[in-house]
């Protein structure tokens, strides 16, 4: 008999409710820390026009990405991402 895959909700840069399933059996609870420098960051990305998203860091290794006019940039670590925000002139 196989379990049924946990249902998880979280919250995305905006703060808008998103439900994803997730088969692994242990799920890491990101700290309050990197939660709040995320925040700030995706704060920093809007407030130079662009919108700020990470993979799920209970899903393994943490990515992320900016958007702006439908443009996607891939940013591979949090130091990439930071180095992208002075690059648009943000700052934190």
């Amino acid at each position: 008999m196989s379990a049924a895959p946990k249902e998880k909700t979280v919250l995305d840069a905006r703060g808008d409710q998103t439900a994803f399933q997730n088969t692994n059996t242990t799920i890491v609870a990101p700290n309050r820390e990197d939660e709040k420098n995320f925040a700030t960051m995706a704060a920093q990305f809007a407030l130079q026009g662009h919108t700020l998203h990470r993979t799920c860091p209970g899903d393994g290794a943490v990515t992320y990405w900016a958007e702006r006019w439908g443009l996607v940039r891939h940013l591979p670590t949090i130091d990439t991402a930071r180095r992208f925000l002075e690059q648009i002139g943000g700052r934190l």
